[in-house]
């Protein structure tokens, strides 16, 4: 793997929302302060509140945190739940990759949980995107898409296990690396939490 990627912090990743229409972002903003006031996610600290409902395809509702930002995204005219790793953490890409997964996880439970949303907001776990957000450290260029491949493949088999999945890369080089991963079957967000363990 380059280098670039071995150093890679900055990475991303959206479960998508089942139903894009049953909330609004708004919505979100009294949850998240409440997140806030409470620490309800322990790996995190929690800063602040922005709303963007107002710019298209924009990032809806974003919830600031000391190791990285969370939205209720509305990119590509989806909603889902999006989580921006800011923070340098340790291990492989790997392992970095799988701990943004189980921070994403745990906030789309805590949403779907939520007593003021009604159960309303819930997310799909056969289906997700994951970015770079490091054009210099993870360009799209063929080169790191092969190589960034490769590390998505292992993160994948171990996110659905034997579950047969499609991962598609973004191969526009203005776009950031990323791919989208599609499952063969329905899976749920709490298996993918379990085989995160």
């Amino acid at each position: 793997m380059g280098a670039g990627l071995d150093e890679l912090q900055r990475i991303g990743l959206k479960l998508f929302a089942i139903d894009g229409a049953a909330v609004r972002p708004r919505e979100l903003v009294p949850v998240f302060h409440r997140w806030i006031q409470q620490r309800a996610l322990s790996d995190q600290l929690l800063v602040d509140v922005a709303d963007y409902e107002h710019v298209p395809d924009g990032p809806g509702v974003v919830l600031v945190a000391h190791g990285g930002n969370f939205s209720l995204d509305l990119g590509g005219g989806r909603m889902g739940l999006a989580y921006n790793r800011k923070a340098v953490s340790q291990g492989a890409l790997l392992d970095r990759l799988s701990a943004v997964a189980r921070t994403t996880l745990a906030a789309c439970r805590l949403l779907e949980e939520d007593p003021a949303l009604g159960g309303r907001l819930r997310f799909r776990g056969d289906e997700l995107q994951v970015f770079a957000n490091d054009r210099l450290r993870a360009p799209n260029t063929p080169e790191t898409a092969a190589a960034f491949g490769e590390v998505l493949q292992q993160f994948v088999r171990k996110l659905y296990g034997d579950v047969a999945c499609t991962v598609t890369a973004d191969a526009d080089p203005r776009e950031r690396l990323g791919a989208h991963v599609k499952a063969a079957q329905p899976v749920i967000p709490s298996q993918l939490i379990e085989r995160l363990g």
